[in-house]
């Protein structure tokens, strides 16, 4: 039964926390090419999970990709991947995403794209059909970037983090050289790598709209960071510069020794990137938990790993991704616990709703309101934000309906409560 609470929620507007949509330039590109694939988002890699490990015909190879999607289509309709694709279809064109709709999806899609510009297709599918008040966007602030930054325009409602996960995971001497390019400087010396550093996020901070910091390193290496001190980071930086060790990122043994080597450089960075955020107040975004894709190693990906940086930078703000699924029970203590985390649902809606929904009735009962950020899509195109969307509001509808039914919440603290997750919260904690 629909209640006015469920109302509220299915039409309030959303803060995508997190998003990779790929830029205005890059659409233009591929513009006469998009099709029914393109609608597929995360669902490319529960395709492949259902292929198995053979993977004959698998998802990288265009040849013959109709037929491999079709065949493998029916037994991922079911997860959140699948689902979310399926509401972005019904809601968008009116059909389900079927193969024997997959031509009429492409028409379709081409018919709403047609005529308009970047920007105003950007704003159709993220404004007036995901209803998205703000989007945060991923990997467009980084070092290299800084001549596409000023050709590439996003509507006025996007906001950027600032990403180098390579100086992170430093293990040769490819992100110094990538950062002495950027900011036309030579680094020479441990502080030099420090002063590019900071000077590269002085150059997107000046433009009025970066937000916050991302760190992804999950995705390159664990999340355990020392605290090593400048002497032993330093001897890795003189190595790095004298080639007494450097190794091509191809030959992955080698270069995963390399990085084993190199981490107290890694681990020092780290924490150079956390005092600038704490010097300029800048909130700080990690991804914790699992990875996009097929094959990622989840050993290191808790957010518990993390702990020993939120004890020692307590004034910083932590935006902590993806519910850390499958530990969402463990970010939710951890955010009771420490005052500058802030657990994030993005995402996590559409790898597994049922658990997204167990999470966020879990916080709501260990966790102030105000510390929770309930939506973020992380997609890259933004048509995928509206089966998204759709996906986040029915499971934090259901939630706030139970919570109604066993009398914990009254039906004005529930709207009150969807109003904070959805927007408010991201609002204050980002300063829009």
């Amino acid at each position: 039964m629909t209640t006015d609470v469920t109302e509220f929620v299915m039409s309030h507007p959303l803060f995508s926390h997190h998003d990779h949509h790929n830029s205005p330039l890059f659409f233009e590109e591929r513009r006469a090419e998009l099709g029914f694939r393109d609608l597929l988002g995360y669902a490319e890699a529960d395709l492949v999970t259902a292929a198995g490990p053979q993977r004959a015909g698998c998802a990288e190879d265009a040849t013959g990709s109709d037929r491999w999607v079709a065949t493998h289509w029916p037994p991922i309709r079911t997860t959140g991947y699948g689902r979310a694709v399926n509401l972005a279809c019904r809601e968008l064109f009116g059909v389900d995403y079927e193969p024997e709709n997959f031509s009429r999806i492409t028409d379709a899609l081409a018919s709403v794209i047609e005529g308009k510009t970047a920007a105003a297709v950007y704003d159709y599918f993220v404004r007036k059909k995901a209803n998205n008040r703000w989007v945060l966007q991923d990997g467009h602030f980084r070092p290299g970037n800084e001549a596409a930054v000023e050709s590439e325009a996003y509507p006025d409602y996007y906001r950027f983090a600032w990403r180098m996960d390579d100086l992170l995971s430093i293990y040769d001497s490819g992100p110094i050289a990538v950062l002495e390019q950027a900011t036309n400087q030579e680094i020479l010396s441990l502080d030099d790598l420090v002063r590019a550093m900071n000077s590269n996020i002085d150059t997107f901070k000046a433009g009025g709209k970066l937000a916050s910091l991302k760190v992804g390193i999950a995705y390159q290496r664990d999340l355990v960071v020392g605290d090593p001190t400048r002497h032993e980071a330093e001897l890795v930086f003189n190595r790095i510069r004298s080639r007494k060790f450097f190794y091509d990122g191809v030959q992955q043994n080698t270069a995963a020794a390399g990085a084993r080597e190199a981490r107290p450089l890694a681990d020092y960075l780290f924490h150079s990137l956390l005092k600038r955020a704490n010097d300029d107040d800048l909130p700080v975004q990690i991804h914790t938990g699992y990875l996009a894709g097929n094959w990622g190693s989840l050993g290191g990906t808790k957010a518990l790993h993390l702990i020993p940086l939120f004890e020692k930078y307590r004034r910083v703000r932590f935006d902590i991704f993806h519910a850390s699924w499958p530990w969402t029970s463990e970010l939710g203590a951890v955010a009771k616990n420490y005052p500058n985390v802030y657990p994030d649902l993005c995402w996590a809606w559409t790898m597994n709703p049922s658990e997204s929904e167990r999470a966020l009735s879990e916080w709501l009962d260990g966790v102030p309101y105000n510390k929770i950020f309930g939506y973020g899509a992380d997609t890259g195109w933004p048509w995928c934000n509206v089966g998204y969307s759709i996906q986040a509001r029915r499971g934090i509808a259901r939630v706030l309906e139970e919570k109604i039914a066993a009398g914990h919440f009254s039906r004005a603290t529930a709207r009150e409560v969807a109003a904070a997750i959805m927007l408010k919260n991201g609002e204050a904690f980002y300063g829009l």
